[in-house]
């Protein structure tokens, strides 16, 4: 009587042993994907929930500055990661030129603050949530802030400062018609010197508002003032129209200093 073997046995172990070896690959493939899934979206989730609250911030300074003694509070959830005011830097210089007259009319830092968000698009850096690349303007107080998107080390940096907004005006109230020039500067270098991560309330208050004067009786026809304001050494420059009667321009100079204070609360 012939034996003949089989080796089927054989093939079924192999065989279970691959499909319980690639289940496990495929479950652990699964379970990484799905977690960097929800890591992603967590991540994308609390980066707009930062933007939101920088947003916010400037909307609140917005909503107090130019009423001295007004003040808000806010309260930060911590959805980005280190927060920080930074009063003694943003350095702004004016100039403004009259004809031949040219004269320095600031020089001092103005402050700005940063919060490291999440790390998100980077498509989105360099996107400005608030205002543009302008230096200094001459259309509304809604755009003096300055909001954008920069990388700092491996994170995004939501970057939050202020430009001058500059306007020219004639004030017929004397018994010569007097150009008014006048230069706005939200400051922020009264601030407190703050370093926060997770969640944090802030104060925001209007401190004050100072003024300064020149008075200019300029020989023959200007037809515009030239402000120039120089900040951390990128320029912008405007021109504002100046009326004049031929041989004279009389012109009135005034820069306007809102000084909002950035504070801790504390219960």
């Amino acid at each position: 009587m012939r034996v003949v073997r089989s080796k089927k046995a054989f093939a079924t172990p192999v065989s279970l042993t691959f499909l319980l070896f690639s289940f496990t690959i495929l479950t652990v493939a699964t379970y990484y994907f799905a977690v960097s899934s929800v890591n992603n979206r967590v991540g994308r989730l609390n980066y707009a929930a930062t933007k939101q609250d920088m947003l916010m911030l400037e909307n609140h300074i917005s909503s107090i500055a130019w009423s001295p003694g007004s003040s808000v509070i806010q309260t930060f959830h911590g959805y980005g990661k280190e927060f920080e005011t930074k009063p003694s830097l943003r350095h702004l210089v004016i100039n403004v030129t009259l004809g031949s007259t040219s004269d320095v009319v600031f020089n001092s830092t103005i402050g700005y603050v940063r919060y490291e968000a999440p790390a998100a698009d980077r498509g989105e850096v360099g996107e400005y949530l608030k205002g543009d690349d302008e230096q200094v303007i001459n259309r509304s107080f809604s755009s003096m802030a300055q909001m954008y998107i920069r990388i700092n080390g491996d994170d995004h940096e939501i970057y939050l400062g202020y430009r001058p907004l500059a306007v020219s005006f004639l004030d017929t109230s004397e018994t010569d018609t007097v150009n008014v020039v006048r230069i706005f500067i939200l400051n922020l270098n009264s601030s407190e010197s703050l370093l926060f991560t997770g969640s944090f309330r802030l104060r925001i208050r209007c401190v004050n508002v100072t003024s300064e004067t020149w008075n200019y009786n300029l020989t023959g026809q200007v037809d515009f003032a030239k402000v120039k304001a120089t900040v951390e050494g990128d320029e912008g420059t405007v021109y504002l129209p100046l009326s004049s009667n031929g041989s004279y321009t009389l012109v009135r100079l005034e820069v306007l200093v809102c000084n909002v204070r950035l504070e801790e609360v504390t219960l």
